[in-house]
């Protein structure tokens, strides 16, 4: 036991350190979609595909139909209508065709039996889980493995479909995958919720384990040393049947395992944003050395290999009416017959379906029409835009253009792969259009179609260097409507070879043959003689040639001049200096510099518009406003200790409106303002009450600002007195601000007490200003009477309760 396991460590290992560099890139295998079956005209769908064991038999489902066809001609054998049929296999002695279809209420059946000999479906029958996927016959062919209806795993007899043995307590949910060991002792299982078991033949769990994710399929080794486990993630492992694991691999979008005779080799279906198709591996060393790329789904496939494990046939199931069969070349029948051969494709007229080589079956081209000459009918003369056409173009490198056109039959089989292969619709979108270039142009072998060219093509001067081969789509994929069967699908080779030195004109160039497809290409479905060559390049004159038959000559020859430059006109050079790359560095600073004109005179405007606005604003005007209204009311606060009201003397009356052109700064208005602070002198005998009251409670450091005279006037509803005096005396305080600037006279008043006197007059001449700031008042002269306060506040106090 210890020799068998060490070899296998170590091929372990080594896998891992395979998987831990990184894959290689793979080549193509050599095979392109070039056929299809076809079922009927109005089959659909098809996602199961199964081969007889001899390789001469293919099955596959569509709709509620089970067709046969021949493997090599494709030719339809028979069909059988049965509905809802979810798994097909053959039995190893390719004697029987074992079905899981749908059972009903009334008929409680699932498991069927064809038998190939008399293309007859059997009586017995037997009841298993009729959506199940999961079928195999063990190696002698006499038993059948399925899922029972009840979730286990059922064997049945082939005599007469009955239970043979029924292998439970392992799997709680559906299970999607079953094998059975090559040599018949053992039996693989797995279900979606990752678990899965090893099985005797007698139906005794041997082992289960879980993976935790969903398996998608499970398959031993041709050898039967080996179990291979792939889970919906897209990861694969391999393991020894004692549970030691041997590799693991991660791929995208995994389906199915599918291992060759040998074991060598071991493929993978794949269907994922990055690729869709089948890869190829190395067994031994877990590293990808193949692949095939589909343009269509790909549900299910069966192939066919030659003796060193290399495919060399593939049917594959696109949820289509048609199988797409994908093959190195196309060999027609009657290739290298004796006869008459007019396109020179090897296959004599009586047996070519289209002598001309433009794609068109003979039979419809007098019915489509053409420009053949007077006298040649249409079936003998091909439409040259739809033959091979080369275009060599030469410049700084020799590009070829291999343009083909597919025959008319062949595009609608493609299109209808293709329809389905993104979206479910009628029409083919674009992205389905380059699904299919770009799949056709990774399986051709790039190495071979760039050796052809090379050995085809020469120049008098120069020597073809590397080169590089890419695909485009020309037309008749895009948008082309479900059903159209006869529009044409072209496509364009690119080869482009670099120069290894300098080109000498006069050139001469020499095409000495037609080239024919290679391995992987879709040219073998298009005619590839007749040609027409078309060579031209920058200031070289074009030269073409038309129609190219093959058996004109052995080959063309062609000579190119190069035309002189000649001097550019004065338009073209004022052309050449605007577009030149340092011009825009010059566009590119005058925009610059508009852009920050443009930017300084919209700030400028914003700074004009905010000047024009503080000019009709007077903020100090507010400001007085608003210290004038608090100084008002902390004066009536704190003189209101009256309890008893007054009526106020009948000369004294509420301000008029007329106050309110003490604001005007003309000279007419001086007068009235001189009125309104005349002070009777019935108030006090001391003197004006407001002056006194003025030298109390304002500091002498502290400025009186202006205020607008509509502030000063007071509301009409008090009645008190003492708010009517203090409302004057807010209007004294008002008129004895006097400005200090030196364009503005001020006559300073001066309060003269008499004791004998009560009149009292002040005058005050103002000039007109535009604004009144508060400025401090001046220190009387030493030599003018000080007026005690305490005895004015006494004097005001008696004043008020005596005309009470």
């Amino acid at each position: 036991m210890e020799t068998s396991v060490q070899p296998r460590l170590t091929l372990a290992l080594m896998a891992m350190l395979v998987c831990s560099i990184g894959v290689v890139g793979a080549a193509p295998t050599g095979l392109t979609y070039l056929d299809s079956t076809w079922a009927s005209h109005d089959s659909e769908d098809g996602d199961l595909v199964a081969i007889s064991p001899d390789k001469t038999i293919i099955a596959s489902v569509h709709g509620d139909q089970i067709f046969l066809f021949n493997s090599t001609t494709l030719d339809k054998i028979h069909s059988f209508n049965v509905d809802r049929v979810a798994a097909i296999e053959f039995s190893p002695d390719g004697n029987y065709l074992a079905i899981n279809k749908g059972s009903t209420v009334q008929i409680k059946e699932s498991i069927k039996l064809i038998e190939i000999a008399t293309m007859e479906i059997l009586e017995r029958s037997a009841l298993a889980d009729d959506k199940a996927r999961a079928l195999a016959w063990n190696p002698d062919g006499d038993v059948i493995a399925a899922p029972g209806p009840e979730g286990d795993v059922e064997l049945y007899r082939l005599a007469d479909l009955s239970v043979k043995d029924t292998l439970h307590s392992v799997h709680n949910f559906d299970v999607t995958c079953i094998d059975y060991r090559p040599n018949g002792d053992n039996i693989v299982t797995g279900d979606e919720s990752g678990r899965y078991g090893l099985w005797n033949s007698n139906g005794v769990n041997q082992n289960y384990l879980d993976l935790n994710h969903g398996l998608v399929d499970c398959e031993f080794t041709p050898d039967g040393m080996d179990i291979l486990l792939l889970d919906e993630r897209g990861k694969l492992i391999s393991e020894t049947i004692d549970g030691i694991k041997n590799f693991e691999l991660l791929i995208p979008g995994a389906k199915q395992i599918y291992l060759s005779q040998s074991g060598t080799r071991m493929h993978v279906s794949v269907e994922s944003d990055d690729f869709r198709g089948l890869r190829t591996y190395d067994y031994q060393t877990s590293t990808e050395i193949k692949n095939t790329t589909f343009f269509h789904k790909v549900e299910d496939l069966a192939f066919i290999e030659d003796e060193y494990s290399r495919l060399q046939k593939l049917y594959v199931a696109g949820d289509t009416g048609q199988l797409a069969v994908y093959l190195r070349q196309s060999i027609p029948e009657g290739f290298n017959e004796p006869g008459s051969d007019l396109d020179g494709d090897l296959v004599p007229d009586n047996l070519d379906p289209d002598d001309d080589g433009d794609g068109i079956i003979d039979e419809w081209d007098d019915d489509i029409g053409c420009d053949a000459p007077e006298g040649t009918p249409c079936s003998r003369y091909p439409d040259l835009s739809k033959i091979r056409n080369i275009e060599i173009t030469i410049g700084e490198q020799l590009v070829i253009r291999d343009r083909i056109t597919l025959p008319t039959e062949d595009s609608s089989n493609i299109r209808n792969l293709s329809r389905i292969s993104i979206a479910a619709d009628q029409v083919l979108s674009g992205h389905e259009a380059d699904l299919f270039a770009a799949a056709m142009c990774a399986n051709i072998d790039h190495g071979d179609v760039i050796q052809q060219w090379r050995e085809s093509v020469s120049v008098s001067s120069g020597e073809l260097g590397n080169a590089q081969v890419s695909c485009t789509l020309d037309n008749g994929m895009k948008m082309i409507e479900q059903g159209d069967s006869t529009t044409q699908i072209s496509m364009s080779i690119i080869t482009t070879f670099e120069f290894e030195n300098e080109l000498i004109f006069p050139l001469n160039l020499t095409i000495s043959e037609q080239p024919t497809p290679t391995d992987g290409s879709i040219g073998w479905l298009a005619p590839s003689h007749p040609v027409s060559v078309t060579i031209g390049g920058e200031r070289i004159d074009e030269q073409s040639i038309p129609l190219w038959w093959k058996d004109m000559t052995d080959g063309i020859v062609v000579t190119l001049e190069k035309n002189a430059e000649s001097e550019p006109s004065t338009i073209e050079s004022a052309v050449d200096i605007a577009l030149h790359p340092l011009a825009f560095i010059v566009y590119f600073g005058i925009l610059v510099g508009l852009a920050t004109l443009w930017i300084r005179r919209e700030n400028k405007i914003d700074i004009d518009l905010d000047d024009e606005h503080d000019d009709e604003e007077d903020p100090d005007y507010e400001d007085e406003d608003e210290e004038l209204d608090s100084e008002l009311s902390s004066d009536v606060d704190y003189e209101e200790a009256p309890a008893k009201k007054r009526t106020p003397p009948t000369s004294r009356k509420p301000p008029t409106t007329g106050k309110k052109k003490m604001y005007s700064s003309t000279v007419d208005q001086a007068p009235l303002v001189s009125k309104k602070r005349t002070v009777s002198s019935n108030l006090n005998k001391d003197g004006p009450i407001m002056k006194t009251k003025r030298k109390r409670l304002v500091v002498d450091s502290e400025p009186v600002k202006t205020v607008s005279k509509k502030k000063v006037v007071a509301k009409e509803t008090q009645t008190v007195k003492t708010r009517k005096v203090r409302a004057q005396i807010s209007t004294e305080e008002t008129n004895e601000v006097v400005n200090d600037e030196p364009k503005v006279s001020v006559k300073k008043r001066k309060a003269k007490v008499e004791a004998k006197s009560k009149d009292e007059e002040e005058k005050v001449e103002t000039t007109p200003k535009k604004k009144r700031k508060p400025v401090k008042r001046k220190k009387k002269p030493s030599s003018e009477k000080s007026i005690d306060e305490e005895k004015l506040q006494d004097n005001l106090v008696n004043d008020f309760l005596s005309e009470d």
